[in-house]
């Protein structure tokens, strides 16, 4: 059961664009620019996070698997991840858009499959 839902907002960002705050007001495109800009860094620090609790070098990673349910763009998120991280360009990515509430255990899923598909993952 979902308990709390986060959005990403700041004041500036309601100050810059109005719209995000106003009933029925046009305000997708400015929403998936902010999100598209932000979802790598949101992701970063989750990233940073995760590989200092590992204990391992980022050389060892050898599969990225990345989703988001908004912010579709090209070279996506799991690209832009990649390089703020510093991962090596030969990581495998997989990129996972728009897939709803369920996409977390999609996630899991496939990096299961990965790691014991794929020998030294």
């Amino acid at each position: 059961m979902i308990k709390k839902r986060h959005i990403h907002l700041t004041e500036k960002m309601l100050e810059e664009h109005p719209n995000i705050g106003a009933y029925m007001a046009p305000s997708l495109s400015i929403r998936q620019e902010i999100i598209t800009a932000d979802i790598p860094k949101l992701g970063k620090e989750a990233a940073l996070k995760a590989l200092k609790e590992w204990g391992q070098p980022k050389s060892n990673i050898t599969h990225l698997v990345f989703c988001t349910t908004s912010g579709v763009e090209m070279p996506g998120a799991d690209y832009k991840l990649a390089n703020l991280v510093g991962l090596d360009p030969s990581v495998r990515r997989v990129m996972l858009y728009n897939q709803g509430c369920h996409v977390g255990g999609t996630v899991l899923r496939t990096a299961k499959d990965i790691a014991e598909n794929n020998a030294g993952a």
